[in-house]
């Protein structure tokens, strides 16, 4: 792979824009395919897989001392690439990503879509230059930014969600990804507990142990939460969501008994029970019942 390319991280980028996608389904069900907003839609999906890739490539510049022992196979490690041309490229696509923003909604200005950008643009930035290094600060940064997603994708299909300002099924969506994505977080700390010496994450300042227990309790609120699009809020049919978000369940479950054990596992088992949640998301929101 190119390490241009490579300092993207294309699937995770790609991920990214797929759970734009699954926040304007949940929004809008079925007839997001017959939607005038379907091209805005797609526009928001491009503006998440550029800034993905913006703060991907940052992430390595900045981890460039650390990835030698956590990642020692990334670009800059390898010097298959410098340090200044990473940095570069993210401030290329971090502008681009903006300039792309503007543009949902054509002829008309999507605000809310345009400040979350903004917003996500600076926490992004934000995130690797300063407040990584402040441990938990830096875990709930990611798992908003996470979490927006689905947010984004439900705005850029919604012009007019009513109180909630997003659409209420996106905010749950949102919700139990925030949950979910604060424990893996946690849990990736633990893993990289070894080459993080500059940085106050929790296993650094409380232990890994107490992490670990930490990291449980973030895992087993999403996993508590999970049914509520279908009891009590009935947003979603049952015949489908429930099997998808159970098999997701489990695989989270798996993963808070295997941290006390194996840190790099539970990992990516979290990172697979995400993927499934997403998956039960998007079934759920092709049997909308509201």
């Amino acid at each position: 792979m190119q390490p241009h390319i490579q300092l993207l991280r294309p699937l995770n980028s790609a991920m990214a824009a797929v759970a734009v996608f699954v926040g304007a389904l949940v929004a809008t069900g079925y007839s997001l395919f017959s939607s005038p907003h379907l091209i805005g839609m797609g526009v928001a999906m491009l503006v998440a897989f550029i800034y993905t890739g913006a703060g991907n490539a940052l992430n390595d510049y900045y981890d460039r001392f650390t990835d030698r022992v956590n990642h020692p196979t990334r670009p800059i490690p390898r010097k298959k690439i410098t340090p200044r041309a990473a940095k570069e490229l993210a401030g290329i696509l971090f502008g681009l990503g903006a300039l792309l923003a503007l543009f949902i909604g054509w002829p008309d200005f999507n605000l809310l879509c345009l400040a979350v950008a903004l917003v996500n643009g600076v926490l992004l930035a934000g995130y690797e230059m300063r407040l990584k290094r402040l441990g938990f600060v830096g875990n709930l940064t990611v798992s908003w930014l996470t979490a927006s997603l689905f947010l984004f994708g439900g705005a850029s299909v919604v012009s007019d969600p009513g109180p909630t300002i997003f659409p209420l099924p996106v905010i749950i969506l949102a919700m139990l990804a925030f949950l979910a994505s604060v424990g893996r977080e946690i849990i990736k700390g633990i893993e990289d507990v070894r080459g993080d010496r500059d940085r106050k994450t929790l296993p650094r300042t409380i232990g890994v142990r107490r992490a670990g227990y930490m990291a449980a309790g973030w895992t087993c609120a999403a996993i508590a939460l999970s049914p509520l699009p279908v009891y009590p809020l009935g947003l979603f049919s049952p015949w489908l969501y429930l099997p998808i978000v159970v098999f997701a369940d489990g695989i989270f479950i798996y993963s808070v008994f295997v941290v006390f054990k194996n840190a790099a596992i539970a990992s990516k088992t979290t990172k697979l029970a995400m993927v499934a949640a997403l998956l039960a998301f998007l079934a759920g929101a092709m049997t909308v019942v509201r």
